[in-house]
């Protein structure tokens, strides 16, 4: 809970608060209560490109709803703050491989999350298995492209050339796949607005 964000002179405006906004806060923490209430908040990083692209503003709400419905620890996780607050970063100066870059980051993510293999040799052994069924019979494009976005640690390569049409294929099953392993997941509500920005 953060009080007075809509005041003249607050210390937290509301704009500290968009979607993937990285900051350092402090807060009261007590156990006894769900809701804790921040007491200061600092940018970490300002954001040149996400809040006036329509396309990067839209994938980092997509990629807010996909932590919030994912994101269950409560514990220290250096690496996957990491991954995030890096990411998130790339996000915003990256140019012409943003179009794919939610794609390479749900891809990565679900490394973490435990559920994807993060390496594409265990991908394609394992892409005829009944659990990773779901990326069965994809166009020979959509295989390589997922391939490609795999063994790309540092992001999403800027040359990958992929339809719109393929795109939102591989998003599809990307989603399912989260779907199928996180209880809740199919409430995403945000990949209907994604793929009306990529049409």
């Amino acid at each position: 809970m953060v009080n007075g964000v809509r005041a003249r002179k607050s210390k937290t405006p509301a704009n500290l608060f968009q979607p993937l906004m990285l900051l350092e806060t402090d807060y009261y923490y007590r156990e006894t209560r769900d809701l804790q209430r921040l007491t200061e908040a600092n940018c970490s990083y300002r954001y040149v490109a996400v809040p006036f692209s329509i396309t990067k503003k839209t994938i980092a709400l997509f990629l807010a709803e996909t932590l919030y419905l994912t994101l269950r620890e409560e514990e220290s996780n250096p690496v996957l703050f990491s991954f995030l607050f890096n990411a998130f970063q790339l996000l915003d100066t990256q140019g012409a491989g943003s179009a794919n870059f939610h794609l390479w980051f749900m891809l990565h993510y679900a490394g973490f999350l435990g559920i994807l293999p993060v390496d594409s040799d265990t991908f394609l052994k394992s892409r005829y298995t009944a659990e990773m069924q779901i990326f069965h019979a994809m166009p020979a494009e959509v295989i390589s492209t997922m391939v490609r976005l795999l063994t790309s640690p540092q992001g999403p390569p800027d040359e990958i050339m992929l339809s719109n049409q393929n795109r939102s294929l591989l998003l599809e099953r990307i989603v399912k796949y989260y779907a199928q392993h996180i209880d809740g997941f199919s409430r995403l509500k945000s990949l209907t607005v994604l793929r009306e920005v990529f049409e």
